[in-house]
């Protein structure tokens, strides 16, 4: 007696529930779908580094127009949530010189590289903000072994450019090498490593 049923189970029942409990099999045999929690996270600028900008090996549209070469202390910020992760430059230093550049330059991540690309005023006189002209402005740095990063600048003037110079593109290499903070006060929230991806 099978649940207050007598007699042979029939032939389509027996089918069904033979069927119903093979599909369950392999419901239950079937991996788990699991996120990708490990994610590995890119080597992050965060804290204070040295930027130098060779402009001894500066070019305009390829021809040398060497300057001497400059490094700048900036700050570094990274965060990292589910769309990856994206580090930040502070460029508030250099606003009384260039007042329409952007305060911030974001990076992101692509493959191997932190990369950042925007609009730029840039002055056609190094010092002084009415000779500026539209630019775009593209960096790039690669990490290395060491901790710091090593890249290029470019900057596309289009337009009439720059009086005797016009339109082009200045290039120049960059590295950027971590120091310890300056001492004093600190002047903003503490800049420790970023939590990864969540």
């Amino acid at each position: 007696m099978r649940g207050g049923l007598t007699g042979p189970m029939p032939k389509n029942l027996a089918r069904a529930l033979g069927a119903a409990a093979l599909t369950g099999c392999g419901v239950l045999a079937a991996p788990p779908v699991v996120a990708d929690a490990d994610r590995p996270t890119p080597p992050l600028l965060y804290g204070f580094y040295d930027v130098s900008v060779d402009f001894s090996k500066q070019t305009f549209n390829g021809a040398p127009t060497p300057m001497p070469a400059k490094t700048f202390q900036v700050e570094y910020t990274a965060r990292c949530d589910v769309a990856g992760c994206a580090v930040s430059m502070d460029n508030s230093d250099d606003l009384s010189r260039n007042p329409g550049a952007p305060t911030v330059f974001e990076y992101r991540w692509n493959n191997d590289r932190w990369e950042t690309s925007g609009d730029y005023p840039y002055l056609c006189d190094r010092m002084n903000p009415a000779s500026a002209v539209q630019s775009v402005r593209s960096d790039y740095l690669i990490p290395n072994p060491d901790g710091s990063f090593s890249g290029e600048r470019t900057i596309t003037v289009g337009g009439a450019g720059c009086p005797g110079e016009g339109p082009g593109t200045h290039w120049l290499p960059i590295t950027v090498t971590p120091i310890s903070p300056p001492s004093g006060p600190p002047t903003g929230p503490p800049t420790g490593p970023p939590s990864g991806p969540r």
